[in-house]
């Protein structure tokens, strides 16, 4: 009688003992020199990482090939102006990303949910066509973006990215912007932004890149997006995927800072990470 009691007491003290398992973190982030090209030869120990302001051991240092998920918002008032860029940018990408696309009308109205179909998006890049005047007051696009990352959280994406392109910018809500903010984070998405020279990008679209280590890229007008298309698809194709380590115990922060002792180098990386 006693030899079945000892034996449960011995499994119940070994299930208190045994440590959880260490939590591994994986962050996407680019690197550019000075002339803004991507930069391919980056090595873990170039970089420091530091989460909540300590530094974590990086476990290892990558190019990353896991496919993208990309939700694409358009807001071009209705000119159809950026239909020709965007299909430059979905064919640049093609069989690295399944692609999402909004357009703005006013609302942030779907075009094509997450595909890989070729078909499907000629469909949705047709509907970018010039559609007549759209008045927008700012605050869709907020909206827009709002969405789009709860759902990249909603389907757990692996690698979530959200390209907003805009000629009309954001009108700022206090907490409209703050709600977008935090499922930006939540959803661990880059929110990269293509803006029109004058417009007001507000705090979403103007701080959302710089916490998700998204880019921004300024276009003084139509002729302009096809390049700067181009410079964020290379940018995205040319990622890195870093992971590192949180130890036992430690309770995970937002606070993310990514440094590289490359003095040529400048890294596009997250300073919001989900704390979750």
């Amino acid at each position: 009688m006693t030899k079945p009691v000892l034996a449960l007491s011995v499994i119940w003290l070994a299930l208190v003992v045994t440590p959880r398992a260490e939590v591994l973190r994986t962050v996407y982030f680019s690197a550019v020199d000075g002339t803004g090209a991507p930069v391919a030869d980056l090595t873990a120990a170039d970089l420091t990482v530091k989460e909540g302001g300590k530094e974590r051991p990086i476990d290892a240092l990558k190019p990353a090939t896991r496919p993208m998920q990309l939700s694409i918002i358009v807001d071009d008032g209705g000119t159809g102006g950026f239909q020709s860029a965007v299909g430059q940018f979905i064919q640049a990408t093609f069989g690295r990303a399944e692609f999402a696309i909004r357009a703005l009308n006013p609302q942030a109205i779907k075009l094509v949910d997450f595909t890989r179909n070729s078909d499907d998006l000629k469909a949705a890049l047709g509907n970018l066509r010039q559609r007549g005047r759209i008045p927008n007051d700012g605050e869709q696009i907020i909206a827009g973006v709002t969405d789009a990352a709860k759902e990249l959280e909603q389907r757990q994406a692996s690698r979530p990215l959200i390209l907003v392109l805009t000629v009309t910018g954001e009108k700022s809500l206090s907490d409209q912007s703050d709600e977008a903010l935090k499922a930006l984070k939540y959803s661990g998405a880059s929110l990269n932004v293509v803006y029109l020279t004058g417009i007001n990008l507000g705090k979403v679209l103007g701080d959302g890149p710089k916490q998700s280590g998204g880019m921004m890229e300024q276009v003084n007008g139509n002729v302009a997006l096809g390049p700067a298309l181009a410079r964020v698809a290379d940018k995205l194709l040319h990622q890195y995927m870093l992971t590192y380590t949180i130890p036992d115990g430690v309770k995970l922060n937002e606070k993310l800072s990514l440094s590289t002792t490359r003095k040529d180098v400048k890294l596009l990386a997250p300073a919001k990470i989900p704390d979750r």
